[in-house]
């Protein structure tokens, strides 16, 4: 995944005004050492330092690096978006009333040149897959060209398709731009599927969603084979993503849930909360078949919401509460007290039972509380290890998981809980000492590439 590597030598070969939407394309070229370093004090496995490139060096002075799937107006994430062998991230200027500032930057994966910076103001959000390998953004009607906006991650060649549909969120699937568009505080949105050239060239139909314009809704549409989601507000809907025909609704309000998110499946989790009671705590927690028939139910208060959902297959148990459910049938396999921990409070917080279920890769689920990580079977609840497993997790390679604690990187084999290699940020970027990655983008074979706000890296094993 993550390549670090220096750079050389800057020529600035071209700058070509070439956009159909007048934005200009710089088009750089880098000669830059592909010399894999040995990492300062990091254990013998370790990968080396391919490359890195700074958000600094982007033109703009005070840039950020922000993910091109949460749009260049906020700054909501972090991330980028690998097409072929480009990473696209964006570089934004932020200020208390958005991003003043935004160029959209293509990056060689392969060597870390960076082959490209266009203007990218007014995005409101981009599709995490690519159609005819370009990305597909939009901009909202009180953007500068309203419609969509595309990339081409080999030139950063940039092309407006305007359109008077107020759009506000967008997917790519099935070889179609899949977007809403409407009055999310008045519950009057469309969802559209068709082209760059006509959104609604297959169809139009209605789509049940409510929140208000400041949540962060420009990921809430997913469409993965034949259904797709929207979950936004506290609002779920799912819908054939042939047709567009609404298949199941929820309203946070109406049917008292909350915190509905999708799983492998075609399953909804929501939490159930008390709307005739006065407490605020959920009652339980229901997976949900996407026609809304309840598959299982949790009576348990703590609620399951793991920051990465990666089970292998179907065959692998769904959790709620502090049991585990056979995805198919709903038939209950095993409970654990571990999946719950009950904090005894202090001068400032109540006491309170939290959830534990954090993390699900494959056929593990890493459990984190005071007392540190476990690591759970999930096929038979069978306790594989425990340990002192300190940091984030940014993701995964294969079995092996690449956390973070501050200035500290570590792979840790989940079916083992071993540390496989140990490296510091500290000792790649000496200027830098504080600098943290936040984000795996990705990572396979020992690569991985990483990053963080100032900066993109790709470690890779050495020779």
């Amino acid at each position: 995944m993550t390549r670090w590597n220096e750079t050389t030598k800057l020529v600035v070969a071209a700058i070509v005004a070439t956009l159909s939407v007048g934005a200009a394309v710089a088009v750089v070229t880098q000669d830059r050492s592909t010399t894999i370093k040995k990492i300062t004090d990091s254990s013998d496995d370790s990968p080396g330092l391919a490359w890195a490139v700074d958000a600094a060096d982007m033109g703009l002075e005070g840039a950020t690096f922000a993910s091109p799937r949460t749009g260049s107006m906020y700054s909501w994430g972090l991330g980028s978006i690998v097409i072929g062998r480009t990473a696209l991230t964006l570089a934004v200027v932020s200020s208390e009333s958005g991003n003043d500032e935004a160029v959209m930057v293509g990056i060689d994966t392969t060597d870390g040149t960076v082959l490209w910076k266009t203007p990218a103001p007014d995005l409101a959000a981009c599709a995490d897959q690519p159609l005819d390998g370009l990305l597909v953004c939009h901009q909202p009607t009180w953007g500068t060209t309203p419609g969509y906006v595309t990339f081409d991650p080999a030139t950063g060649e940039s092309r407006n398709y305007p359109t008077d549909l107020d759009l506000f969120a967008v997917t790519v699937a099935n070889d179609r731009i899949y977007t809403t568009s409407g009055n999310l505080e008045d519950d009057d949105v469309l969802l559209h599927r068709g082209t760059l050239e006509n959104p609604s060239a297959d169809w139009t139909a209605p789509l049940h969603a409510w929140a208000g314009w400041e949540d962060d809704y420009a990921t809430a549409l997913e469409v993965n084979g034949q259904i797709g989601t929207f979950d936004v507000g506290g609002d779920f809907s799912t819908f054939d993503a042939s047709t567009g025909r609404q298949l199941w609704k929820t309203d946070s309000l109406e049917d008292c849930l909350g915190a509905v998110g999708r799983t492998m499946g075609d399953l909804a989790i929501a939490s159930l909360q008390d709307c005739e009671g006065t407490g605020s705590e959920p009652k339980g927690s229901v997976a949900l078949r996407l026609d809304g028939t309840v598959l299982a139910r949790s009576d348990s208060p703590v609620v399951q919401q793991p920051s990465v959902d990666e089970p292998t297959d179907t065959s692998i148990p769904i959790v709620l509460g502090d049991a585990a459910f056979d995805r198919t049938t709903g038939e209950q396999l095993w409970r654990d007290d571990a999946l719950s921990y009950d904090s005894p409070g202090d001068e400032l917080n109540e006491p309170r039972t939290y959830a534990t279920l954090t993390y699900v890769i494959g056929h593990v689920g890493l459990l984190q509380s005071s007392s540190g990580t476990t690591a759970l079977d999930l096929r038979d609840g069978e306790h594989l290890w425990q340990a002192e497993l300190n940091g984030n997790v940014l993701g995964h390679d294969g079995d092996l998981v690449l956390t973070s604690a501050g200035t500290d990187l570590a792979a840790v084999d989940i079916t083992t809980g071993a540390t496989e290699w140990t490296a510091s940020t500290s000792m790649m970027f000496p200027d830098d000492e504080s600098m943290s990655f936040e984000i795996l983008v990705s990572g396979a074979d020992g690569s991985y590439l990483v990053q963080s706000g100032s900066k993109l890296a790709m470690l890779q094993p050495l020779p």
